[in-house]
């Protein structure tokens, strides 16, 4: 429940410190006096977008603090624990700072806060009810949504649209299976003249590189025969240098026999044997063939078709080989479509029926639930001042859908004498708020959430039916902490406790106030709304309400 709400510098708020128990609380005060403002700080705590203007002239901004006790609220606790917010004795604090510019800072138990944050654990801690509650109960979508909470739809509903989503995969699948197919087909004889073309070529990864370098490395070894031939013929020919040497060194050795004082042989015998080495490794050099002509040939004609398949598809060696293979995938894919088509199809039908089985469970539940629903919403309508008024759910089969396979709509006869018509269509605002005040009194020992707001859900409602409402949210005080902004005197009567909002002006500026109020403030308030704040058969009266409302409790 909330326990405090500290509101600082939001438009004409300057400063107020509210705290609450449970129960049933009045928010009460004249027209303008802006007890908007009280609910609009509850909002922005709960995650509502901020806005520029929002904080009070003259101030660099607002500072709003909400204390909550989550002591019977583990979806909260869960909520903390997973994001590493420690919280001590089940306390929760939310603050929310608000500058002129619109831009804002959030904290959570001290810890820095998104948004969406806010907005996700405003959700589990508050539900704030108004005009646009009761225009949400004219929308079929959330009519359905009270039936399955009120019928413990839940795990069902999960269940539902995990299956949902499932076929709608499965069958997403299929239509793509069978777009590709009807593409790839109309392309086919395309597909098959590429690949045919690209297979035969029998490309293969760096096959250039190596083409080119059989190509030079022969150009290269033909050269060097030639060299190599041409230095045989300058060594060994008639009159080659090996020849001329070996005659030198003979002479030389004769010469060396018959004179003492002459040039030794051994250094032209040594030029000899260098030549004969040469002479040698020229020979092999002579004769090295690296690759044959015909291997010459085969690898020039590669280098060609290559080239050629280059330029024709504009791309490299590598995007030809990857072409390729996707030709061979885009063919094999479209002769395996039929049985790939076949398998997903036995796939989603095998999903459906499953699907079908939840949608019937749930139908079964939400037919049985709505009867009751029925006649608790109709038979909480008769106490609220309509005695005649005939509430009921009708079905209307749908397309299976992640929320089920039916829609279910609201009708009503507010009157006797009146034939039903939906919901949506017939009820003025005062028998709406009825019907929401029903449907949440029905809900109450349901709902999860521990704080219900309402926001002048009594407009246009007096007398007696006023009372009734009083009753009603007095009643919803016993599971749910309440807060209502009321005008009506009945209902404020009937509150456990009561706050007064207050417009006043002081040098100049124009401040409002939010005070609790004792027992004699109340019947002063509650005489106020009553028309004679001065009268003493008012005021009597005022005193007569409150004390009727504490014999009631007792």
């Amino acid at each position: 429940m909330l326990k405090h709400i500290s509101i600082k510098n939001l438009a004409l708020i300057a400063n107020a410190e509210i705290s609450f128990s449970g129960g049933f609380w009045a928010i009460t005060g004249e027209t303008g006096a802006g007890k908007s403002v009280f609910l609009s700080a509850l909002k922005l705590l709960c995650g509502a977008k901020t806005v520029a203007g929002l904080v009070r002239n003259g101030e660099e901004a607002a500072v709003l603090r909400g204390s909550f006790d989550i002591d019977n609220l583990q979806d909260a606790k869960n909520f903390l624990e997973k994001r590493e917010i420690d919280f001590e004795d089940c306390e929760l604090e939310i603050q929310r700072e608000i500058f002129t510019n619109g831009k804002s800072k959030a904290r959570i138990n001290g810890v820095m806060a998104s948004q969406s944050d806010l907005q996700e654990l405003g959700e589990m801690l508050v539900q704030l009810h108004g005009q646009s509650e009761q225009t949400l109960l004219k929308d079929i979508k959330s009519q359905q949504k009270f039936i399955d909470a009120y019928c413990g739809n839940d795990e069902l509903l999960q269940k539902c649209k995990e299956s949902f989503e499932k076929l709608s995969a499965t069958n997403k699948k299929i239509e793509e299976c069978r777009q590709n197919a009807e593409a790839i087909a109309q392309q086919k004889e395309f597909l098959q003249f590429q690949l045919s073309e690209l297979a035969n070529a029998n490309l293969r990864p760096n096959e250039e590189e190596q083409c080119e370098s059989i190509v030079q490395e022969s150009a290269g070894g033909e050269f060097k025969r030639k060299m190599a031939n041409e230095c045989l013929e300058l060594l060994l020919g008639d009159a080659g240098i090996s020849n001329l040497v070996g005659e030198l060194v003979s002479k030389l050795q004769k010469l060396e026999s018959k004179c003492g004082d002459v040039p030794k042989s051994e250094a032209a015998a040594c030029v000899e044997d260098y030549f004969s080495s040469l002479v040698l490794e020229l020979k092999k050099l002579g004769k090295q063939e690296v690759y044959s002509p015909e291997q010459i040939e085969k690898a020039n004609a590669r280098i060609a078709l290559i080239q050629k398949l280059k330029r024709k598809y504009k791309t490299d060696l590598n995007s030809l080989i990857e072409l390729r293979e996707k030709r061979e995938r885009e063919l094999q894919s479209l002769e395996n479509s039929d049985s790939d088509m076949e398998e997903l199809q036995k796939s989603a039908n095998k999903i459906r029926i499953e699907l079908e089985k939840i949608c019937a469970e749930l139908t079964k539940k939400r037919l049985a639930g709505a009867k009751k629903l029925d006649a608790d919403v109709e038979s909480r309508l008769h106490a609220l001042s309509m005695p005649t008024a005939i509430f009921s759910t009708r079905w209307t089969p749908a397309d299976l859908s992640a929320s089920g396979a039916e829609q279910g709509e609201f009708w009503i006869a507010p009157n006797k004498g009146e034939g039903e018509k939906p919901l949506r269509q017939s009820a003025s605002g005062g028998e709406l708020s009825r019907v929401l005040l029903s449907f949440k009194r029905t809900m109450a020992e349901k709902d999860k959430v521990p704080i219900l707001v309402f926001d002048e859900v009594d407009s246009g409602i007096s007398g007696e039916v006023a009372h009734k409402i009083g009753e009603c949210l007095q009643e919803l005080g016993k599971y749910h902490q309440v807060l209502t902004i009321t005008h009506l005197h009945q209902v404020a009567a009937l509150a456990d406790g009561q706050f007064c909002v207050r417009k006043i002006e002081d040098k100049n500026r124009t401040y409002t106030t939010v005070e609790p109020l004792g027992k004699e403030e109340r019947i002063s308030e509650i005489a106020r709304m009553l028309g004679g704040e001065k009268s003493p058969t008012v005021l009597a009266h005022a005193s007569e309400l409150l004390r009727t409302r504490i014999l009631c409790h007792s």
